[in-house]
């Protein structure tokens, strides 16, 4: 099955840059040597990774084993609730091409019947990735996920501690909730930084 991967989201970009108050010039980042101050050119930039002490050893991302390209590799089925969600990190919906839409409809269905989610690798810019492939809206919507040694664990004082929460305190805040309780719905939050921003640029002009 041949799919193409569409980015599930658009992010708001800055477009507020540094500016140099007299002539509004934008300011420019020079890509400058932290050990001798030399002024780089692409030629003169590698790769380094660093270790634990600090110390940078100089690498060929070359040398490495390279994933193969355009293979979405299924490792297991697992129940979609078990894909922790601090562990997702971008969405991309996949686009079936005219001859795969068959088996592209295929396994959506059976991932909405069986409430799986395929867990895979593929190569992503190069690297390695894993990824869950869920249904949704009538699509097959691939979510990358962080590798476990990236998520932390949340090892916090407060978790030892031994806080007594009162029976009727619960109770009311309970019922709170449930009075506040609606279907969420994305579009009655308005990203109202955004519009403060295009209104003040718009102003400014």
């Amino acid at each position: 099955m041949t799919v193409r991967l569409v980015s599930a989201a658009t992010e708001h970009r800055s477009k507020v840059h540094l500016v140099h108050r007299e002539d509004s010039g934008r300011v420019r980042h020079q890509q400058v040597c932290g050990e001798c101050s030399l002024r780089l050119t692409p030629e003169d930039i590698g790769r380094g990774y660093e270790l634990d002490d600090g110390r940078i050893v100089q690498i060929d991302p070359g040398d490495l084993p390279a994933p193969e390209d355009g293979v979405i590799d299924v490792q297991q089925f697992a129940p979609q609730v078990d894909v922790d969600p601090v562990a997702l990190h971008r969405s991309y919906y996949l686009e079936p091409d005219d001859l795969a839409v068959r088996s592209y409809v295929l396994l959506r269905e059976t991932l909405e019947r069986t409430k799986a989610a395929a867990i895979v690798k593929f190569a992503l810019r190069g690297k390695e990735t894993l990824a869950a492939i869920r249904p949704q809206q009538g699509v097959l919507v691939l979510h990358t996920l962080l590798w476990p040694d990236e998520v932390r664990d949340p090892h916090f004082a407060f978790l030892h501690r031994d806080t007594e929460v009162r029976t009727g305190e619960l109770a009311a805040a309970a019922a709170l909730v449930r009075a506040q309780t609606r279907p969420f719905r994305a579009h009655d939050y308005p990203n109202t930084h955004h519009e403060a921003l295009l209104h003040l640029v718009e102003a400014n002009v």
